[in-house]
């Protein structure tokens, strides 16, 4: 019983996080730089997304301008998507082990 409970845990995460290393990227962006309000407004920022952006800044953060696609292609762990697959896989695994 419990090996069959972990090996469904293993294949549900197993499932769901292969395609997180799949959709992974690479490209280089722009060195960053200091910017201005101004600047990150021309760049399509709206006003309070720049004033957020030159206070991260002002705390020691790096800002860098992405083109669309780098920013479609930039990933940083777990999709939404993913985490939607995690929790129904659980499901079925916690419903799974309630009727065996």
């Amino acid at each position: 019983m419990k090996s069959r409970f972990l090996g469904a845990a293993a294949l549900a995460f197993a499932l769901a996080t292969a395609p997180a290393y799949a959709e992974q990227a690479q490209f280089r962006s722009a060195a960053p730089q200091t910017f201005t309000a101004q600047e990150l407004q021309s760049y399509g920022l709206g006003a309070d997304a720049s004033n957020r952006a030159m206070e991260l800044q002002n705390q020691g953060y790096e800002v860098r301008v992405l083109s669309e696609e780098e920013a479609a292609d930039y990933q940083a762990g777990i999709t939404d998507n993913q985490w939607l697959l995690l929790g129904i896989l659980a499901g079925v695994v916690v419903i799974a082990v309630a009727v065996g």
